[in-house]
């Protein structure tokens, strides 16, 4: 028996593929804004806005807030805020930002610093 490809997506990230993506070795200054899902693998020193996912990957750095349907973290992000209808912390991660969410998960072993409202 077949299952919805829905079903088997164990994060709210895996139905997305991203359609920007900043590669590792890429810095932005400035602030990213649009539409579709972002992946940021390098630097980015601005703020993100999206109406879709945003995924920040290990090793990458945003130094500016993210706002975004849902955030996944598995780098370094220093912000004002992030907020978005999840946002997942992953174990990697290393956040100092208010959290503005209606779900939020944070792996163990994440470095976490600042305050969540739910």
């Amino acid at each position: 028996m077949e299952q919805a490809p829905s079903s088997l997506n164990r994060r709210f990230t895996d139905a997305d593929s991203p359609a920007t993506v900043i590669g590792p070795g890429t810095t932005i200054r400035g602030d990213l804004t649009g539409g579709d899902a972002v992946e940021i693998r390098g630097l980015l020193e601005g703020d993100c806005r999206t109406s879709a996912h945003c995924v920040v990957g290990e090793g990458a750095r945003v130094l500016g807030s993210i706002e975004a349907t849902g955030i996944a973290v598995a780098g370094e992000v220093e912000a004002r805020v992030l907020a978005a209808e999840k946002v997942e912390i992953r174990a990697s991660a290393r956040v100092r930002a208010s959290v503005t969410a209606r779900a939020v998960t944070i792996a163990d072993g994440a470095f976490y610093e600042g305050s969540i409202q739910m």
